[in-house]
């Protein structure tokens, strides 16, 4: 057995009841015995964070208090996970935003807090890493801390983020995110019965689906991923955490601006009735609106027509027209949610600059603007600019 260096976090699909996090720490003993150096992050018992933030609703908390409150159910888990580990001869701490060791330091924003990396760094060098491979810290998933001593929250799905936190400050092999599923699933179980699980995804990938809803994995953690890390996504029926379930690799930059290499051409097709299905070599995206559909490729336009013409001759498509030597400026990157009307952001001032924008998509954390050719290297330079 290979041994690794590893940050587990049990989250509250799978720590429902007093049993459960017995057979967790059962385990996490098989794999510390084994050698592994492990780090345990806990996420609340399943239901508990929503029946705290909702009394603390009932009697008008302030959102300092709210935070207070909301991450209680997380120290309880710690408290609990660590006497079921000590139970079993598994030497533990329980660290907790009281305890001297607490690692995870933020800014003052309450309820979706963002670490502050330089000071959580520092802190798990200190506190945390000296104890690995001697006991096994449990800590507090979703808390964090300001260097004032208040309390804050990460945002819902936060322990994701604790423990990605940790795992990029200690060099980790791995994040283990324990979950009630068997990896992350090519659609959802409960509405797909043939539903398998993925066995590898790039960290972009992992990304796009987070934001578009999949909930086994929080998009926000994916943000602070090193590059060497990965991430498991793994099943408690496994009997170990260091095996099975679905790898994710690869690193999200915070804000990047790109500009594709070739020239795009946009086609417009103006339709007489339904979508048609269109299938071109080069295509790098389409849009639909009313009775247009909209077409990007960076291959032969004079191609492109001849073969959609038949949709013209078969009444599909009234006409077509042709935009030649355009660019695709993308800007994207793990941050782009955090920035307030990044549409507007990055568009006026191209606008401002004479800039013509022929075409605008998004998608989750990816925006694409299609302009002048000769006009791409200005626009990427401002907006490099702009967003920093």
């Amino acid at each position: 057995m290979v041994v690794k260096r590893v940050v587990v976090k049990l989250g509250g699909s799978v720590l429902s009841s007093p049993e459960d996090f017995i057979r967790a720490a059962e385990v996490v003993k098989r794999d510390f015995e084994a050698g592994n150096e492990m780090v345990l992050v806990v996420s609340a018992m399943k239901g508990q964070t929503d029946s705290l933030i909702e009394m603390a609703r009932r009697v008008r908390a302030s959102g300092e208090m709210l935070d207070a409150v909301a991450g209680l159910g997380e120290v309880l888990s710690a408290r609990l996970m660590a006497a079921a580990l000590e139970s079993l001869g598994v030497p533990s701490v329980a660290v907790d935003p009281c305890s001297p060791l607490w690692p995870i330091y933020t800014d003052g924003s309450h309820g979706d807090a963002n670490p502050d990396m330089h000071m959580t760094c520092g802190a798990v060098i200190s506190n945390i890493a000296p104890l690995i491979g001697k006991k096994v810290p449990v800590i507090c998933g979703y808390i964090g801390r300001t260097k004032e001593g208040k309390l804050t929250t990460l945002g819902r799905g936060g322990s994701d983020t604790t423990a990605v936190v940790l795992a990029s400050c200690l060099k980790a092999d791995e994040v283990i995110l324990v979950k009630d599923s068997k990896g992350i699933m090519s659609a959802d179980p409960k509405l797909i019965d043939k539903a398998v699980s993925i066995s590898k995804l790039d960290a972009e990938e992992a990304l796009a689906l987070s934001m578009g809803g999949a909930k086994v994995l929080h998009h926000k953690a994916l943000r602070y991923m090193s590059p060497a890390l990965r991430i498991r996504v793994v099943s408690i029926e496994e009997g170990s955490f260091t095996r099975g379930g679905t790898i994710v690799e690869g690193h999200i930059p915070e804000l990047r601006v790109d500009v594709h290499d070739r020239p795009v051409c946009m086609l417009t097709l103006i339709l007489n009735g339904d979508y048609p299905e269109v299938r071109l070599g080069g295509l790098i995206s389409e849009s639909k609106l009313d009775r247009a559909m909209i077409l990007y490729l960076d291959s032969s336009p004079e191609e492109a027509v001849r073969e959609l013409h038949d949709l013209v001759e078969r009444g599909v498509v009234k006409a077509i027209s042709v935009k030649k030597d355009l660019a695709m400026v993308k800007v994207w990157g793990g941050s782009i949610e955090e920035i307030p009307g990044v549409i507007s952001k990055v568009s006026e001032p191209l606008s401002s600059m004479g800039i013509n924008i022929y075409g605008l998509q998004t998608v989750h954390n990816k925006i694409a603007i299609f302009l002048d050719w000769d006009k791409r290297e200005l626009a990427a330079s401002e907006l490099r600019s702009i967003l920093g």
